[in-house]
C-alpha cells in the first residue's frame, strides 16, 4: 500500500511535478541513496533491481519498471541500436536498461531530461552502474536542445537514431516525434518505443497518429500494467519507421 499512497501524493502534486520533474517529497534523492547503499557498483542488473525494489516497496517511481521492462528488452534485441535516444530520463532507470544492452561497437545513448536535479541523480546512477561511457545526459527539453541532439549525432558519425525511447510528459510525444521526423533524425527501420500508452493516462493524440498512419509506422501494442502498480492497466507501443 505504500507505493499506492506515494503515487497519490505524486498525483496530488502534479502541477509541481510537471514543472520540476520531481514528486516533491524527496523520493528521487532517497532512491539515489538506496542504490548507492544496496546495489553492486558496476553491475547494471543489480542497479535495476535496487530501483525496482524501491519503486515497488517504498515509493512509486515513474520509470518503465520491471513488468514492462522486458518489452523494452525485446525491442532493443530487435533493433540492435548503435545510436539511441531517450526523451525523459527521470532518475536513469531506463538509461541503464537501454545502455547495458547496446552491444554494437561504439554504441551510445543520448538521454534528454528536463530536470536539473534528475540529471544529477541519473548521472550518478548511470555512473554507478558502470555505464557513463555509453550514455550522454543532456539537461533540458527536447525541443529546446535540438542543437545538442544534432551535435551528438555528428559526434557519433550518424545522421539518424536507430532507436528512440519516449517516456516523458505525454503531451510532448506527438510534437517531439514530429521534430524527429522533420529533422531527419529517423530512417527506414528505426524503432520507436513509447511507454505509458494508456488506456488511462496515455498520449491520445500520438496514439491516434500511429494507428492512423500505417504507411509511416508499423506498430505493435503490448498490454501490461503501470509501473509498480499491477492494478492499473497500461500499454506500450513499438513502432518501426517506414
Amino acid at each position: 500500500m505504500g507505493t499506492f499512497f506515494s503515487f497519490i501524493r505524486a498525483m496530488a502534486n502534479m502541477k509541481a511535478f510537471v514543472r520540476t520533474g520531481q514528486a516533491g517529497d524527496g523520493r528521487e534523492k532517497a532512491l539515489l541513496d538506496h542504490v548507492l547503499q544496496t546495489a553492486e557498483r558496476g553491475n547494471p542488473q543489480s542497479v535495476l533491481q535496487a530501483i525496482d525494489s524501491y519503486g515497488r516497496l517504498t515509493s512509486w517511481l515513474m520509470n518503465i519498471g520491471d513488468d514492462k521492462g522486458p518489452f523494452l528488452d525485446s525491442a532493443l534485441a530487435k533493433y540492435n541500436p548503435r545510436v539511441a535516444l531517450e526523451i525523459g530520463t527521470y532518475c536513469g532507470y531506463s538509461a541503464v536498461r537501454i545502455a547495458s544492452q547496446m552491444q554494437r561497437p561504439n554504441s551510445m545513448l543520448l538521454a534528454v531530461e528536463m530536470s536539473p536535479l534528475n540529471c544529477q541523480i541519473a548521472t550518478q546512477i548511470i555512473d554507478y552502474a558502470g555505464l557513463s561511457s555509453k550514455v550522454r545526459v543532456v539537461e533540458g527539453k527536447f525541443d529546446e536542445k535540438l542543437d545538442a541532439v544534432k551535435q551528438f549525432l555528428e559526434d557519433m558519425e550518424a545522421t539518424f537514431f536507430d532507436f528512440v525511447f519516449l517516456d516523458h510528459w505525454k503531451d510532448r510525444y506527438m510534437p517531439d516525434y514530429l521534430l524527429l521526423k522533420e529533422n531527419g533524425m529517423m530512417r527506414k527501420g528505426s524503432g520507436i518505443f513509447a511507454d505509458n500508452m494508456g488506456p488511462i493516462l496515455g498520449p491520445a493524440e500520438f496514439k491516434k497518429y500511429i494507428k492512423t498512419h500505417p504507411e509511416e509506422l508499423e506498430t505493435e501494442e503490448f498490454k501490461s500494467n503501470a509501473e509498480y502498480m499491477r492494478w492499473m492497466p497500461d500499454t506500450v507501443c513499438v513502432s518501426t519507421y517506414k
